[in-house]
């Protein structure tokens, strides 16, 4: 069976494409749909709170987890208890140890996840302080404001020193200014 197949419902078109940077974007595909990245499942773009997200969901889903295999080791328990022969005995057993070295995984996974929650809020805690807090912020743009100030007073008292060594201290250039020329 001889059957032709178009390219172009597959979003391909069968010439080369150019890659030229931004300049692919021209219309050179006569009519053929170009294949488009899709940005919009893109998340923050803070690396922090991606781990924290992801951190907290694994948190909720080993939660979860652990009540179920909590509850699955209780009921496996009372099997055992009320086992009527060896076999069925020994089964509820394993599935309660089977059950108790699951809930051990899960809470040592949770203190792994509790440590690295920890350490990358610490880390982002330094790095914050590193960059200056708004707090210090505030307070350097005040020191900033009262050196500007000492600074524009120092300048003005030179130059008012300045105008009366030029106009001579004290009464003779005063009163010449005050009478007029």
């Amino acid at each position: 069976m001889d059957a032709a197949i178009d390219l172009q419902l597959f979003g391909l078109s069968p010439e080369p494409a150019v890659y030229d940077g931004l300049g692919g974007r021209r219309v050179d595909f006569a009519g053929a749909a170009a294949l488009v990245l899709d940005t919009k499942a893109d998340g923050p773009l803070d690396p922090f709170l991606d781990m924290q997200a992801m951190l907290l969901e694994m948190t909720k889903e080993l939660r979860e987890r652990f009540q179920r295999f909590q509850s699955q080791k209780v009921l496996a328990e009372q099997d055992a208890a009320g086992a009527e022969d060896e076999a069925s005995r020994k089964l509820a057993q394993s599935d309660a140890k089977a059950a108790i070295e699951a809930v051990s995984l899960i809470v040592r996974t949770l203190e792994k996840i509790d440590s690295l929650q920890r350490t990358l809020i610490s880390e982002r805690s330094e790095v914050e302080a590193a960059r200056g807090e708004p707090e210090d912020e505030a307070a350097l743009v005040a020191k900033f404001d009262q050196l500007v100030e000492t600074r524009v007073k120092e300048r003005l008292d030179a130059a008012r020193e300045g105008w009366r060594r030029e106009a001579g201290i004290g009464g003779d250039a005063a009163a010449r200014m005050e009478n007029g020329p």
